[in-house]
């Protein structure tokens, strides 16, 4: 069985290093508040997401959950630089003089000199599981969009040479800045089966698949000008815009996982989704893929109220944004002192990025036997302006409503 297992694992390695992904979003069974850490410790109904192999090891007969979630990530100035440009323009807007202008000319500056590492990241969750037995279900969406500018533009020396037609030039430079806007809504809906092998004095290896139909709902729009009749595009303009012009298509996907408990208070997981590579087509036919992902898991019950666990994906994942990579290593502990309450705490970081300030979490569930509720959110150690307002530069937060029978 360890052989059986072993062949599992070389297959992952094997092919996950040919492809890239998207970002791997911790969706539900409280695996946010514990650093985004889930494929080693998830066995109830949100397994078929995180790894079909917990199916096998799944302690109730039967599980639900129901998950949302949402999250910001702002790197670099682009937010910061487009909202100082939308207030320079209502100041130039409200009185045409010399220090309106140039204070006009130095904010859209600044904003032709960010680059690709400038973006705003928006990424969300909503998801319904089921597990029955050892078989999973359900309909796991994640949401990952983004912006970044696009390279050039027209700068505007300072000071600016009022005259009858610098009207007309601040439009034309104006306009000259533009932005790429992306994004991707899937929802996968699989089928999942988990076993588990008697491994000896190994302990056991339990082995999951999953087959899942997926709809991906894409938005791509290239070269955005970010001023047109007047007005310049905001930070938040641009978090509303990618969530318009969508166009969806079907495919299917293939997720494979396992997971070995050499005794029943540890595992060690590891698991590859969309090994197929499926895509998705945009309006203007270019193609989203959304490529093989492979994550490692640990778990370990160090007491009898006390769970460490951690994660790492393997292989750096691209993002929906060009240029971004995304390879998250996080982990944390949850409490568990009393049957109706746990508490979590842990972090994260993304070591494809060396720009990266790393994110802080915690969570609480609270309930009863058969149903918890799960709170869970991560706060960025850096900062960022989004909307003319300051923020941690990355901020996630979801709820989940967990039944068990």
């Amino acid at each position: 069985m360890i052989r059986r297992s072993a062949a599992v694992a070389a297959i992952l390695l094997g092919i996950g290093s040919t492809a890239h992904a998207l970002e791997f979003q911790p969706v539900g069974a409280g695996s946010l508040g514990v650093g985004g850490a889930g494929v080693a410790r998830t066995y109830g109904a949100m397994a078929p997401y995180w790894n079909p192999a917990g199916l096998a090891f799944a302690p109730k007969t039967a599980t639900v959950s129901l998950t949302a979630g949402v999250g910001l990530n702002t790197r670099g100035k682009l937010a910061e630089d487009l909202d100082n440009l939308v207030k320079a323009n209502d100041a130039w807007t409200g009185a045409q003089n010399q220090g309106t202008a140039d204070g006009l000319a130095t904010a859209f500056d600044a904003l032709v000199a960010t680059n690709e590492k400038d973006n705003l990241h928006v990424t969300g969750q909503a998801a319904f599981g089921a597990q029955i037995k050892h078989f999973g279900f359900g309909a796991y969406g994640t949401f990952e969009g983004g912006a970044n500018p696009d390279p050039g533009g027209l700068t505007i020396p300072v000071p600016v040479t009022l005259n009858g037609t610098a009207t007309n030039q601040f439009d034309t430079q104006l306009g000259s800045k533009t932005v790429s806007l992306r994004g991707i809504a899937l929802i996968e809906a699989p089928v999942s089966y988990g076993y588990a092998f008697n491994a000896g004095k190994f302990g056991k290896v339990g082995v999951g698949a999953s087959v899942k139909y997926m709809n991906g709902m894409v938005t791509n729009k290239e070269q955005t000008p970010i001023y047109a009749a007047g007005k310049v595009t905001s930070s938040s303009d641009l978090a509303k815009d990618v969530r318009k012009n969508v166009h969806d298509s079907s495919s299917v996907g293939f997720d494979l996982g396992t997971l070995w408990k050499p005794v029943p208070s540890f595992a060690v997981g590891l698991v590859g989704k969309n090994l197929n590579s499926p895509s998705f087509k945009a309006k203007n036919g270019e193609k989203i893929t959304v490529g093989r992902q492979v994550r490692a898991g640990v778990s370990w019950e160090a007491l009898s109220w006390l769970e460490l666990t951690g994660d790492v994906d393997v292989f750096s994942n691209s993002t929906i944004i060009p240029g971004m990579k995304s390879q998250n290593l996080g982990g944390g502990a949850e409490f568990h002192p009393f049957s109706c309450l746990k508490l979590r705490a842990g972090g994260y970081t993304n070591l494809a990025d060396s720009a990266s300030d790393g994110a802080v979490t915690a969570g609480l569930s609270v309930g009863i036997p058969w149903f918890f509720l799960d709170i869970d959110g991560a706060y960025g150690l850096g900062s960022a302006k989004f909307d003319n307002h300051s923020y941690p530069s990355e901020a996630k937060a979801q709820v989940s409503l967990n039944f068990a029978f």
